[in-house]
């Protein structure tokens, strides 16, 4: 009997846990948790994009983050860090990034699909032409309000950059094609001053380059 409450416990933990991570694809109740958990086994390494033959091109000097990467709950969704989380005021300046970017005529606003709430960067239809694009259904970056930290579609050869350097990890679902999800599917970390929401956008605006068609 005090094993069983001691489980008990652990999953109702797990549970609030889950909850504080806040909303982000999935119905928070528990119909939700119970989904992301079914997930946790499918995760993948998420310091390694698989396939990458080529160094990125053109080539790209982007620094090493500077300290220890934050640490990042165990679920697959929502995927968030859980310490070292921006401010309000940096979230914004970085959304205030993303959003810049729609001004270009081949890319717009709208509610992002892999999170169900909230605005993303879109790829318009007839300019879908890269193949991570395609799998993505057009969405490459979208900020989360809860802590700033960021998803993006990146080139892969950019995406292993990016971890290397320290600035982000793939998605724990990266690569699982019937979610949707593409191999180079990068959690950026929260921007903690100045330097970071500097690097933050150059790696956006690499991003959308790379997703244009040449």
């Amino acid at each position: 009997m005090v094993h069983y409450a001691a489980d008990v416990r652990t999953l109702v933990d797990n549970y609030r846990d889950w909850l504080n991570l806040g909303p982000g694809g999935l119905p928070a109740n528990p119909v939700g948790w119970v989904i992301t958990t079914a997930l946790r086994p499918l995760g993948r390494d998420p310091m390694t994009v698989r396939g990458i033959r080529t160094a990125p091109t053109p080539a790209w000097d982007l620094p090493v983050r500077s300290g220890p990467r934050p640490p990042v709950a165990p679920f697959p969704i929502p995927h968030r860090q859980t310490a070292d989380v921006a401010d309000d005021v940096t979230t914004s300046a970085i959304s205030e990034v993303v959003e810049s970017c729609a001004a270009d005529r081949r890319m717009f606003m709208q509610r992002s699909h892999f999170e169900r709430r909230g605005q993303a960067l879109f790829v318009r239809e007839g300019f879908r032409t890269v193949e991570r694009v395609k799998t993505a259904r057009g969405e490459i970056a979208h900020v989360h309000s809860g802590d700033g930290s960021l998803h993006v579609v990146a080139d892969p050869a950019d995406a292993q950059l990016i971890i290397e350097q320290g600035w982000g990890e793939l998605h724990p679902l990266a690569g699982r094609p019937l979610l949707g999800l593409p191999e180079s599917y990068v959690l950026l970390y929260s921007p903690r001053n100045d330097e970071d929401l500097r690097q933050l956008s150059t790696i956006v605006r690499r991003v959308v380059s790379t997703a244009m068609p040449k």
